[in-house]
C-alpha cells in the first residue's frame, strides 16, 4: 500500500533532520544515461469550450524537458508530446514504444501538466490530452498508468509528477498496483481538488533539481525528495492555497537525492510572504538580498516580473480559515452552492456540498468561499 504524506513543512523538516543525516557526499539518484523521460504539456486544446487555455510564455514543462537534456538524458530517452503533438492516441502509442526500452536498472520519470477532470462517479481522474472531449476520448486515465507500466516494462522504479486538477488520484492509482515498479508520486493537488493555471508546482520541482539552496531544509548540501515535496507542498498551500499530495510505494527511497544545493547566500533567500500591488496581495519568495533591497520573485509566474523591494513591503502570509462546522457558500462553475465546512489546513477548506452526497466533497480555497447569506 502507499504511504501518503500530506504534512506541512514543520512536520517534514522535522523527518528530514532526522532521515537527512547521512545524505551529506551522496551523489543524485537518477543517473543521466539511465533515466527515461516521458512529458505531456498540453495548454491549448481541440475542445476550447471545455478546456480553457493556459499561458504559454515561459512554459514551465519545456524548462523541465531541456533540464533533463542539459544535464545528460539521451534524446532518445526522451518524449515530450507538446499541445497539438499530445493527441490520446498519440501519448498511448509513444508510452507504450518507451516501456518497452526501459531496463530493469533505469529510472523512469513521468511528467503532464495541462487539465485535469474526474470520472462520472469520481474513481478515476482523466489528464486532458489535446483531443479529450472528442467522441469515446476521455482523455489519459491516472488509473491505467501504473498499469500500461507494469505491463509494458520491466524497470523498477518511477517517478510520477502531475501539475493538474485532481491530480492527487495518482496517490489511490499507484496504492492500488501491484507488485513492482516501486513508485514516488508529488502532485500539485489532492485527489478531490482543482488546481491554479499558475505553475508554481512544476517551479518548485525546477528549485529542486537545479539545486536552490532554500530547498535544502536541514541544509546538508543535498536536496532530497522529501524535501521537494515539503517546498512544494509550501508553495502550494501558502501561494495557491491547494493541498500537494505526496505518496510512495515499493519501498521507494524518499530520501533519493535530487540534487546537490547551492549555497544560501543570505539566511532571507527562499522566505515566502506577500506584496501588495494596486489593490491584492500577492505571495512571493525571496530570491537575493543586497543591502537594504529584498528581490522578490511572484511564486508561479515568471522572472521577468521580479522586482527589488525594501523589507517594510513584505508582510507574512496569513491564510483566510473559516471554522470547521461553518456553514458557507463555494464558488463552482461561476454558481454559488450551499456548503458545510469539515476540515481546514492552512486555509484550505474540505468542504461537503447540501444535498449533495460525500462524492462531491473537495478541497477549496478561501477565495471560493464566502458566508451563508442569512
Amino acid at each position: 500500500m502507499g504511504v501518503v504524506n500530506r504534512l506541512f513543512c514543520a512536520v517534514l523538516l522535522g523527518a528530514a533532520l532526522l532521515s537527512n543525516a547521512s545524505a551529506a557526499g551522496k551523489e543524485p539518484g537518477w543517473d543521466p544515461t539511465h533515466t527515461w523521460i516521458f512529458a505531456v504539456g498540453v495548454l491549448h486544446w481541440k475542445h476550447s469550450e471545455m478546456f480553457g487555455s493556459f499561458p504559454v510564455k515561459e512554459r514551465r514543462d519545456a524548462e523541465l524537458v531541456d533540464f533533463f537534456k542539459q544535464h545528460g538524458v539521451p534524446a532518445d530517452h526522451i518524449v515530450y508530446l507538446q499541445d497539438e503533438n499530445g493527441t490520446q492516441k498519440r501519448i498511448d502509442a509513444a508510452f507504450r514504444s518507451e516501456l518497452k526500452k526501459i531496463g530493469q536498472n533505469d529510472l523512469l520519470i513521468v511528467y503532464y501538466a495541462g487539465h485535469g477532470s474526474k470520472s462520472d462517479k469520481g474513481q478515476d481522474v482523466h489528464l486532458a490530452s489535446y483531443d479529450a472531449g472528442d467522441e469515446d476520448v476521455a482523455g489519459w486515465s491516472v488509473n491505467s498508468i501504473p498499469k500500461t507500466i507494469s505491463a509494458n516494462s520491466s524497470g523498477q522504479r518511477v517517478l510520477w509528477f502531475i501539475d493538474c486538477c485532481y491530480s492527487g488520484q495518482a496517490a489511490r492509482a499507484i496504492a492500488n498496483s501491484e507488485g513492482s515498479p516501486a513508485y514516488a508520486c508529488v502532485t500539485s493537488s489532492s485527489a478531490s481538488e482543482s488546481s491554479t493555471g499558475h505553475w508554481t508546482f512544476t517551479e518548485a520541482l525546477l528549485d529542486a533539481l537545479r539545486g536552490a539552496g532554500y530547498v535544502d531544509l536541514n541544509h546538508d548540501g543535498v536536496i532530497t525528495l522529501a524535501e521537494f515535496a515539503a517546498h512544494a507542498h509550501a508553495d502550494m498551500a501558502l501561494g495557491e492555497e491547494q493541498l500537494s499530495t505526496f505518496a510512495t510505494t515499493g519501498g521507494f527511497d524518499q530520501q533519493m537525492v535530487l540534487a546537490r544545493a547551492s549555497t544560501l547566500k543570505s539566511p532571507r533567500v527562499g522566505e515566502r510572504g506577500q506584496i501588495q500591488w494596486h489593490a491584492d496581495w500577492w505571495p512571493v519568495r525571496v530570491v537575493e538580498e543586497s543591502g537594504e533591497k529584498l528581490k522578490v520573485h511572484y511564486i508561479g509566474y515568471s522572472a521577468g516580473d521580479d522586482l527589488w523591494v525594501t523589507p517594510d513591503k513584505l508582510r507574512p502570509i496569513k491564510p483566510v480559515q473559516y471554522a470547521v462546522g461553518s456553514e458557507i457558500e463555494v464558488l463552482w462553475k461561476k454558481k454559488w452552492y450551499p456548503a458545510r465546512v469539515l476540515k481546514v489546513e492552512e486555509g484550505i477548506h474540505l468542504i461537503h456540498y447540501t444535498d449533495y452526497d460525500s462524492s462531491w466533497d473537495e478541497w477549496v480555497a478561501s477565495k471560493r468561499i464566502r458566508h451563508a447569506k442569512s
